[in-house]
């Protein structure tokens, strides 16, 4: 288990920062234009979800995962997560979903936090692990984080 020589920030890239800011600040006014029509019947009610949606993709945007000697945080959601490296019980790695997308799981005494590589930059994601590969025990790592591990590593995902 090495020191890291500076704290990190894994964020979604710029340009889809600013698409989902744009696109949110459009879908708020659709909101507001719902809320304006007249003799709409039941579409005021939709209002409610469309602000919802809005406001989701702006909390998307400001999301992060620092990586740090201390500790692994991730801020900027509906929840933050301050993981300790002691506090970590078990790592793992499944792909999900059509296109087998890789989804970290870091378990910890308090729950668990997935780290999904759709939201990352691929090289961001496979630094994002490598640097968590060196402040973990090796041990707590699962088989199949190993095997899906070599696979991204192998440009196989």
């Amino acid at each position: 288990m090495e020191e890291l020589i500076t704290e990190e920030v894994f964020a979604a890239p710029q340009w889809q920062k600013i698409t989902y800011r744009i696109v949110s600040l459009l879908v708020f006014a659709l909101g507001i234009n719902v809320l304006m029509i007249k003799n709409g019947g039941w579409l005021p009610f939709l209002a409610p979800l469309i602000f919802c949606i809005a406001v989701s993709m702006l909390v998307y945007t400001r999301q992060k995962l620092i990586i740090s000697n201390s500790e692994i945080r991730f801020v900027g959601s509906f929840k933050s997560y301050f993981i300790s490296w002691t506090d970590i019980t078990k790592i793992d790695m499944v792909r999900l979903g059509k296109y087998k997308t890789p989804t970290v799981t870091v378990y910890y005494s308090g729950g668990k936090l997935d780290l999904n590589k759709s939201y990352y930059l691929e090289r961001q994601f496979t630094r994002m692990l490598s640097l968590m590969e060196t402040r973990i025990n090796p041990e707590l790592y699962t088989k199949r984080y190993w095997d899906v591990r070599n696979q991204i590593t192998q440009n196989l995902v």
